[in-house]
């Protein structure tokens, strides 16, 4: 009993260590990805050397340490170790001057859970935590000091500037619960950073209805595999992407999410603009996961001096350096370098469908181009842009695609065309048949997973 009444408080102060880590692990740890992805922590003398001023020790070593937040099970661990050992030393730290036991306990578990909660926004950096376990270690010895002789409380009391310098004030950050859909948002973005497709289509397919975010990682995937435009009628509305435009208006994860469809798309000059932009909008300007595209791009490109730049700032990281070393081996790069936009056009504005005429003038088996052009003129319900270009890219080998047969229906009936056009252009015999049923029930939700549902009773608003 008496054994109890002693170690107990240590006891709780681990349950509550063991809870935080499952709870983030398990329900929020794809926030730990994205706060690792907007910095660039370089191991080098002359990086570490700005960090100055007040709080720089706390700055320094949360940023150090948020880089391993890239590793998958690191950024629960790092953060619940560092809140446990803020919450023993404040503990102690209380004892030792004679506070009750409870009490001592409450205070430092209401502390450390502050800070937990101040951890949940996407935005909040890991120095936070590491501020008040600075401060936990100098309460923690001056407490020892203080008990000592006189000359040694003095030098106790001297610890306080010392922390103050050293981990400058305990930052705030903002008091409210955790933010789900940011979560399951972050959880398809950083599956699909990782490679992980089957992960992405699991996910957005276990939504009712997902985000829009989730569903332009969603086609990306898909059009990747030449399924894009047998899932454009998965969800209404969709997201392809092509519609949005890199301006003061456009919201900001949306600006980090643009380069991902130029890259797929095959336009590096639009690749490097949009990652550039998505830097800019970054904390201090720093964004690794953006740099390690800039160095991608110039790699595909052929800019070996510009690439080189990029791949020395990450060979000075923990996570990214050996990537950096390898990189100029990977075959897939010169196999990117295939799908390039060779013509000589200068484009002057992001109008994706000139973007996507161009990548496919200079390789017309770029096949993410077409689908992502020929669905995004389809969603706008621009039939006859859609023939054209159809007619343009798809003559010599035509893309049977249902979706794209069914809006040839609505092309050929709406310009009354001859039997001999309706057999040449629909080589899926059951849509004409289904064609003609649907005309007899024109707007039945019978039909709703065809386009010509969609395009009766669907409003699209760009």
């Amino acid at each position: 009993m008496r054994w109890a009444k002693r170690y107990y408080p240590w006891v709780l102060l681990a349950i509550w260590a063991l809870c935080c880590w499952g709870f983030f692990e398990q329900a929020y740890s794809y926030h730990f990805f994205y706060k690792e992805q907007n910095q660039l922590f370089l191991m080098s003398a002359d990086y570490v050397s700005t960090y100055r001023g007040c709080g720089w020790l706390s700055r320094l070593s949360g940023d150090y340490l948020t880089q391993y937040y890239y590793y998958r099970y690191a950024g629960a661990a790092i953060l619940s170790l560092c809140l446990w050992a803020a919450a023993t030393l404040l503990y102690a730290a209380l004892r030792s001057v004679k506070v009750w036991r409870w009490l001592s306990l409450m205070v430092a578990l209401i502390v450390v859970t502050i800070e937990a909660v101040f951890q949940l926004h996407h935005s909040f950096p890991l120095s936070g935590a590491v501020a008040v376990l600075g401060w936990a270690l100098a309460l923690w010895l001056c407490a020892l000091l203080v008990r000592r002789r006189a000359v040694v409380s003095v030098l106790g009391v001297a610890l306080l500037p010392l922390a103050a310098w050293l981990f400058g004030a305990p930052r705030l950050g903002r008091l409210a619960g955790p933010d789900w859909q940011l979560e399951r948002m972050l959880a398809v973005d950083n599956e699909y950073r990782f490679g992980n497709y089957d992960r992405v289509i699991s996910l957005v397919e276990a939504e009712e209805q997902p985000l829009t975010e989730m569903k332009f990682f969603y086609n990306l995937v898909m059009a990747q595999r030449g399924l894009l435009p047998d899932q454009f009628l998965r969800w209404i509305p969709n997201e392809l992407g092509t519609l949005h435009k890199i301006g003061p208006e456009t919201p900001l994860y949306t600006i980090k999410n643009m380069n991902e469809l130029y890259w797929v798309l095959g336009d590096m000059t639009f690749t490097e603009r949009a990652a550039m932009m998505a830097n800019v909008f970054s904390a201090d300007n720093r964004n690794v996961r953006m740099v390690k595209r800039m160095a991608e791009v110039n790699l595909v490109s052929g800019d070996t001096l510009a690439a080189r730049k990029y791949l020395r700032l990450l060979e000075q990281t923990v996570a990214y350096a050996h990537w950096a070393r390898t990189a100029p081996q990977n075959a897939l790069y010169q196999q990117k370098a295939l799908m390039a936009n060779k013509q000589d056009t200068l484009a002057i504005n992001d109008n994706s469908h000139f973007l996507m005429m161009q990548l496919l003038d200079s390789n017309p088996t770029n096949m993410v181009a077409l689908d992502y052009m020929l669905c995004t003129e389809l969603q706008l319900k621009d039939i006859s842009n859609f023939k054209r270009d159809y007619d343009r890219y798809c003559a010599t080998q035509p893309r049977l695609k249902r979706l794209y047969q069914e809006a040839l229906c609505i092309w050929l009936a709406g310009t009354e065309a001859p039997a001999e056009e309706w057999q040449r252009l629909i080589q899926m015999p059951d849509v004409v048949k289904r064609f003609q049923q649907y005309n007899q029930q024109r707007g039945s939700e019978a039909f709703s997973d065809t386009y010509w549902y969609y395009f009766d009773k669907v409003r699209f608003e760009e």
